[in-house]
C-alpha cells in the first residue's frame, strides 16, 4: 500500500519536472535579442585631417564681431596715434590674412577699434581712439584692403584689457584692434592656408 502511494506521488511529480526542464531549455537555449543601434547613437568618425585644419590654428568667426589671434592688435605711445615701424610690420601681416579671408568669404566685414588708457578725459580718449582707428584703417587701404569693407569705431577707455594703474597696463590698453564678422554665416579659414602666408 505504501509503495503504491509512493509510485502515485512520483507519477504526479514527473510531469512537473519535465515542464521545468523544458522551460529551462527554452530560456537558456534561445540567444538573447540584440539591441538595435540607432544611427543617432553611433559615434561620429573624427577626421584627424579636418581636426588639424580647423583646430586652434585656424580662423573661425560668425555674424558677431570677433577678433582672432592671427590678426593681433597694434599698440601706440601715450597720447599718440602715429604708426611705428613695428606697428606697420604687424599691419602688413594682418592685411595679408584679411585679403585671404575676403577671398574665401567676400561678405566679410572688417572693423578697426581704437582704444586708450584711462588717463585724460572721456571726450579726449574717444577722439584719440578714433584717430588711432582711422590711421590703422587708412594703412589697410594703402595695403590693398577695399575701403568699402572697412569700418572704424572708438571705445576710448571703455574697454580696457588691463585694469591696473601702471605703465605696462596703460600700454596694453593703448591699442588698435582689428575685428571681423560675416554677413552670411560661419567662416572657416583652414590652418594650411594661413601657414602658406608664412612661407617665403
Amino acid at each position: 500500500m505504501e509503495r503504491k502511494a509512493m509510485n502515485l506521488a512520483w507519477g504526479q511529480k514527473v510531469p512537473a519536472l519535465l515542464f521545468l526542464i523544458s522551460a529551462a531549455l527554452i530560456f537558456t537555449g534561445c540567444p538573447p535579442k540584440r539591441k538595435k543601434v540607432l544611427q543617432s547613437e553611433v559615434p561620429p568618425v573624427v577626421d584627424n585631417q579636418d581636426a588639424l585644419e580647423y583646430g586652434k590654428d585656424s580662423i573661425q568667426f560668425g555674424t558677431d564681431w570677433s577678433s582672432a589671434p592671427q590678426i593681433p592688435a597694434v599698440y601706440f605711445d601715450g597720447a599718440k596715434s602715429e604708426l611705428k615701424p613695428e606697428t606697420r610690420f604687424t599691419l602688413q601681416k594682418n592685411a595679408a590674412i584679411l585679403k585671404l579671408i575676403l577671398e574665401a568669404a567676400p561678405g566679410t566685414q572688417i572693423r578697426v577699434e581704437g582704444h586708450c588708457d584711462e588717463r585724460n578725459t572721456l571726450e579726449y580718449n574717444i577722439a584719440l581712439g578714433q584717430r588711432r582707428a582711422n590711421v590703422v584703417s587708412d594703412y589697410y587701404v594703402a595695403l590693398g584692403i577695399p575701403k568699402t569693407k572697412l569700418a572704424t569705431i572708438s571705445y576710448g577707455e571703455e574697454r580696457p584689457v588691463c585694469d591696473q594703474s601702471s605703465e605696462e597696463c596703460w600700454w596694453k590698453n593703448r591699442r588698435g584692434e582689428t575685428t571681423v564678422r560675416s554677413s552670411t554665416g560661419t567662416v572657416r579659414i583652414p590652418a594650411s592656408k594661413l601657414k602658406s602666408l608664412q612661407q617665403p
